[in-house]
């Protein structure tokens, strides 16, 4: 547990930007492009009995995309992932379902993830990041 939210203070993304004034993370969130997806992209499932929803974005002056998947189901669930072109990939920097200490990595050790889904194992939370800048 010390470890795993070691990991997330160190990377808290407090971004230098004009003027060198520090954002806070809600000022980041609140100016990033966002969207809400189910497993397919661009359809998120708000009924009562769904068991999955992610939020991709990008967060410009980090230069960071991301795309944050919750799998609350009690099985597997396969997540389609934004396309990021030719020069880009995503890299998984937190999967909950893996165990400790590639569960969470140092954002710099994040391993590039594969092809155009994620499966997100039962009662997961995955967070992948790639560039923005391309």
């Amino acid at each position: 547990m010390h470890r795993f939210l070691r990991l997330l203070i160190e990377r808290r993304p407090l971004a230098a930007v004009q003027h060198q004034q520090r954002v806070s993370l809600s000022a980041l969130l609140t100016q990033a492009e966002k969207a809400w997806h189910g497993v397919r992209l661009d359809q998120p499932d708000w009924g009562d009995r769904s068991h999955g929803v992610a939020l991709g974005g990008t967060l410009r002056p980090e230069g960071l995309r991301y795309h944050l998947i919750l799998n609350a189901f009690w099985e597997p669930l396969d997540f389609e992932l934004p396309a990021l072109g030719a020069r880009g990939a995503w890299r998984r920097w937190i999967d909950t379902a893996l165990d400790p200490p590639k569960d969470i990595v140092p954002w710099q050790a994040a391993p590039a993830v594969l092809g155009d889904v994620y499966r997100a194992e039962a009662r997961s939370v995955v967070m992948l990041i790639a560039s923005a800048r391309g």
